[in-house]
């Protein structure tokens, strides 16, 4: 719609910002798959009772347990990361067409017509 308007189409992201946004979820997800598959997915010291309000009762932690717990929140570190990333390529691209949208609204004024109509 806007496209006169648009002066040039959005920079290609550079090998640092693919990294960031692809390589660091990807290298947290397989470190917390490694550490659930070390512990063999055991998780210890949890019950499911009702009538206790704390599902943690074990004081003691073995090794297993926490490599599991620590690759469990890898993994959804790693979701949190792409996630956030997804947000602000959503919000910037917002900023844009808000631009876009008062560029043709200063057009309307000068000209008396909307860019895409002639």
């Amino acid at each position: 719609m806007l496209e006169i308007l648009r002066p040039s189409k959005q920079p290609k992201a550079g090998p640092l910002v693919l990294f960031v946004r692809w390589g660091v979820p990807l290298l947290l997800t397989i470190f917390g798959i490694v550490l659930i598959v070390l512990a063999h997915g055991h998780l210890n010291g949890v019950q499911d009772n009702m009538a206790e309000s704390n599902v943690f009762t074990s004081t003691s932690i073995n090794h297993d347990s926490m490599l599991s717990t620590v690759g469990v929140g890898s993994i959804v570190i790693a979701l949190m990361f792409l996630l956030l990333g997804w947000m602000l390529r959503l919000n910037a691209d917002e900023t844009g067409e808000r631009a876009d949208e008062d560029k043709a609204r200063e057009y309307l004024k000068r000209t008396g017509h909307w860019p895409d109509e002639e």
